[in-house]
């Protein structure tokens, strides 16, 4: 159990470090136009905001410590 909280930490941590530097990014897809059957869709590359990647770095602080801190 310990180290399945250190190592989950890890990972949280990382990725909240790869987001919080800009290099999370998603696609979104939007219908511009739609007449009749004829539809026109749009897809634009969206970032994830970095206090998401800041919040995934304190839960995976938070959960390195918890698996350190724990006795067997």
């Amino acid at each position: 159990m310990r180290a399945t909280l250190i190592v989950i930490g890890l990972l949280f941590a990382l990725g909240g470090l790869w987001i919080g530097f800009g290099h999370g990014h998603y696609e979104r897809t939007q219908t511009a136009a739609s007449i009749g059957s004829l539809t026109l869709k749009t897809t634009s590359e969206q970032s994830i905001p970095a206090p998401i990647g800041y919040g995934l770095i304190v839960i995976g602080v938070v959960l390195i410590g918890a698996g350190a801190m724990r006795r067997r």
